[in-house]
């Protein structure tokens, strides 16, 4: 029998590899889909994924930052 699993985003985790690979990153949606060459929209959809999972946060003026990430004041 074949059964039927969410398939594993590749986007979603080149993503997380890019923000994994630079811990001070913070970049908008549109940076982040023009570094991978995705679709605005999709970019969106896939970092709004790693919020829900409390991978990134999203900051005051639009911009996602690994959640881990505390900036001094």
């Amino acid at each position: 029998m074949i059964t039927f699993a969410q398939p594993i985003d590749r986007d979603t985790l080149r993503i997380r590899h890019e923000f994994m690979s630079a811990a001070n990153l913070r970049a908008s949606a549109g940076a982040i889909a023009a570094t991978l060459h995705i679709a605005s929209r999709h970019a969106v959809a896939d970092l709004e994924t790693l919020v829900l999972e409390g991978f990134l946060e999203r900051t005051t003026d639009g911009l996602y930052q690994r959640a881990s990430v505390h900036r001094p004041a």
